[in-house]
């Protein structure tokens, strides 16, 4: 397979100690509320895989320090009234390096609640690549730490190994914690394996059929020409939405161009020749739907990523990719937002590699330059 990166990925995620992977399985069963936090692309990854959970008949409640509900103005308001309502609380962090500043600041207080409480129904998780990092050590001691490799250095030249700006481990804690999801719905962790070998199988399969196909190279010659991006969907969807803007604003602002989500605060009308992605399990989404007759009214390419081929938006729009998810039941976690994460991954890759073909090769330090200290 080409894209290396998605081996290493399956590999990183099947080598995960598995009394760990049983804790996590553990905690995320039997605590009825569950925070969950990170940075970046791991918090668009842990959101995701933690939504579907949330659709479940009988899961607990999953909530977030940037929701507009969440309890008081920091942790330790919020744990005085989350307390009083739930018996069992987890804190599950996603964070690669395990040094990303807003996710230990929660940690950091949600310990010393327990510290100065004495609480033992409070437990702290953390996903990350670095055991020995500020994360790893707190989640070592207060609860579970689950060790994912991923997050190692590498040269902008090993993109087919290591992905974009950290792929490896962004994409390896969404498909251990889509898994973990799945096995909470079977009720058994003892399926994990088969099930993270039915995921690769199925990336795999996707990856051949549509990273060279005439959809794709669409969008690649698109975006390689001067062009902004407009990328959207609702719900999960916006979160894979939110990973593919991450990625590709790298590339595209280097050159002067810019990558926006649909609906965002500062986005601007599209222009004729740019470029729109739309994300949608069902097809269905009034909003989707919209927007992608706002960006062909203004003459974009519009692309659907789609659950469903009979849907209203795999009608409408001018490409489309389908991840066929039919029956979309009620209460049943669904794969479609992982598969399309994995399937959008080597747009990136591509469009550097039709940059150097034309002789533009962006250095890393390029690239770094535009990666956000504050992402």
């Amino acid at each position: 397979m080409k894209y290396k990166y998605i081996e290493n990925i399956y590999r990183n995620v099947k080598g995960v100690d598995k009394s760990t992977l049983v804790k996590l399985f553990n905690y995320l069963m039997n605590y009825d509320c569950i925070i969950i936090y990170g940075s970046g692309r791991s918090y668009a990854a842990i959101k995701i895989a933690m939504s579907q959970y949330s659709k479940m008949r009988g899961a607990p409640v999953i909530v977030t320090p940037e929701d507009p509900g969440f309890p008081g103005n920091n942790m330790s308001e919020a744990l005085d009234i989350l307390s009083d309502r739930y018996s069992k609380i987890f804190l599950l962090i996603n964070s690669g390096s395990g040094e990303s500043l807003e996710p230990l600041i929660v940690a950091r207080d949600f310990v010393k609640y327990i510290e100065d409480t004495g609480s033992e129904n409070l437990v702290l998780g953390v996903i990350t690549s670095k055991p020995g990092s500020s994360l790893g050590r707190l989640a070592d001691e207060y609860g579970v730490l689950v060790h994912l490799r991923g997050r190692e250095e590498h040269k902008l030249d090993d993109f087919l190994t290591s992905g974009i700006m950290g792929d490896t481990f962004e994409l390896g804690s969404l498909m251990l914690l889509t898994a973990l999801v799945k096995a909470i719905y079977i009720g058994s962790i003892d399926n994990f394996d088969d099930i993270i070998d039915s995921y690769y199988s199925r990336i795999f399969d996707l990856l051949e059929r549509y990273v060279e196909s005439k959809t794709f190279g669409i969008m690649v010659d698109t975006m390689a020409r001067r062009s902004n991006v407009f990328v959207g969907g609702r719900g999960s969807a916006h979160e894979v939405a939110t990973m593919l803007v991450i990625r590709l604003n790298h590339i595209k602002y280097a050159i002067g161009d810019h990558v926006y989500r649909a609906r965002g605060s500062n986005t601007p009308r599209p222009r004729p020749g740019d470029l729109g992605i739309l994300i949608s399990c069902s097809g269905e989404t009034p909003a989707v739907i919209s927007w992608a007759r706002s960006l062909q009214a203004s003459g974009a390419y519009v692309v659907g990523i789609v659950g469903n081929p009979n849907s209203l938006l795999a009608r409408i729009v001018d490409n489309k990719i389908i991840i066929d998810s039919r029956p979309i039941q009620r209460f049943v976690p669904r794969d479609f937002y992982l598969y399309s994460s994995f399937l959008l991954s080597p747009l990136p890759i591509k469009l550097i590699e039709r940059f150097r073909e034309e002789g533009l090769v962006l250095p890393e330090s390029i690239l770094r330059y535009y990666h956000s200290i504050v992402e």
